[in-house]
């Protein structure tokens, strides 16, 4: 962390450490007071150098299943198109451009169970349109691990950290091989107000109950066509209707949205962090190991390990049924390191350099319109998944327009 004066450390410390609390909670755990701190975070905001809360879903208590896509292409105008796809996509979760060996773009995919084959069908037609060369599918097993790289990065100094012993210990095993939160559920009932909640905390996971359901009050008092910042549907606007009717109390209203908001976080928030403007800390170039036909003992040890012991770097696991994807941020030194030791250790493994900088790299919101509220399930019809987009990525390219942010 690169000139900041100490109380401004502290405060990020803080602020990085417990995203969630109120900030009259974090002063009295800082040599500041209330008015004091909260003016000094106000500061930072104003500076660009924290942002919003973020969080990530998990898709199997959803009902959704994870894909993991390496897309790879022979031009910048290809990962340009490739991004487009990625964004005009009802299901993306996330992307990231490849560079180095291979370019192309690193995506994940979160759709309803059973609706692979038109997963499949849309990579064939961006296959067959030439927009990619060649693709690699892998499907999740709903097991993985997500840690932040901290703001202060304690293995800048390289006396301060053994990553090969880290990496290579033995540990006590606590992973089965078996998935995640998951759900037993064949079905999910999702009222709009939790759907618009879901969409939100994605975005900002401090904002206040409060001023949530202020919002969705001035979604009803909205025509259409006025909100420019969301999507709206007008399929939604019956049940905020009865949602916030004259007979029902403030209190009332208030109960049973944090009910609802309480169970929607206890259900499917799997991971929140502070986001930060990466050019004032040391962050690292990001690199991306598939690990092919990896034995579950290994597998076992890993997650086992992560789990143990939170490294001081960023990282990222996926399960990958008979591969692993592993995602980390080091410095050069402790880069060379690990690729000699992924050389040593696994016979068969692919490596990315992802791009993680600006729009290079986007975690999008969660999608409201994907779900039929009348019908009360996830649209997985051709005309959603595969027609529709691929006209959507047409009049696009032909406006020459890219990076179609979902709302």
């Amino acid at each position: 962390m690169k000139g900041f004066a100490r109380d401004l450390m502290e405060i990020l410390r803080l602020l990085e450490n417990y995203p969630l609390k109120s900030y009259s909670e974090l002063a009295q755990k800082s040599s500041l007071s209330p008015q004091t701190f909260i003016r000094r975070v106000e500061e930072l905001r104003a500076q660009d150098v924290i942002r919003e809360v973020h969080s990530s879903l998990n898709p199997e208590s959803l009902l959704l299943e994870r894909y993991i896509v390496m897309f790879l292409t022979e031009s910048i105008e290809g990962i340009k198109i490739l991004e487009l796809a990625c964004d005009v996509h009802p299901y993306t979760s996330s992307r990231n451009r490849i560079f180095g060996v291979d370019y192309g773009v690193y995506a994940v995919f979160d759709i309803p169970k059973g609706s692979f084959r038109k997963l499949k069908i849309f990579l064939e037609n961006l296959l067959v349109k030439k927009y990619c060369f060649k693709y690699h599918t892998y499907k999740s097993q709903g097991k993985r691990i997500f840690y932040p790289q901290p703001f202060y990065n304690n293995i800048i100094d390289l006396e301060e950290f053994d990553l090969e012993a880290y990496l290579v210990q033995n540990t006590t095993t606590l992973y089965t091989g078996k998935g995640g939160r998951g759900s037993f559920l064949s079905s999910l009932e999702l009222h709009p107000i939790e759907l618009l909640i879901l969409r939100d905390i994605t975005l900002d996971f401090r904002t206040p109950m409060s001023q949530l359901i202020k919002k969705y009050r001035k979604y009803l008092k909205s025509k259409k066509g006025e909100l420019e910042d969301y999507i709206f549907p007008e399929t939604y606007r019956p049940h905020l209707e009865e949602f916030f009717r004259e007979e029902r109390t403030e209190n009332a209203i208030y109960m049973d949205f944090k009910k609802r908001y309480h169970a929607l976080i206890e259900k499917h928030v799997e991971n929140y962090w502070l986001g930060i403007n990466r050019k004032h800390f040391e962050m690292f170039i990001r690199f991306g190991y598939v690990i092919r036909n990896i034995s579950k003992e290994e597998k076992s040890r890993l997650f086992s390990l992560l789990k143990n012991e939170r490294p001081p770097f960023n990282i990222y696991i996926e399960d990958l049924d008979r591969n692993l994807f592993l995602s980390l941020s080091l410095p050069p030194y402790y880069q060379t390191k690990l690729s000699y030791l992924m050389k040593e250790r696994y016979e068969k493994f692919s490596a990315y350099l992802l791009d993680s900088f600006g729009y290079n790299a986007l975690k999008y919101r969660f999608y409201v319109g994907n779900y039929d509220i009348r019908n009360k399930e996830w649209r997985q019809d051709e005309e959603w998944m595969v027609t529709g987009v691929t006209k959507g990525i047409e009049e696009k390219l032909a406006k020459k327009e890219y990076r179609i942010v979902k709302t």
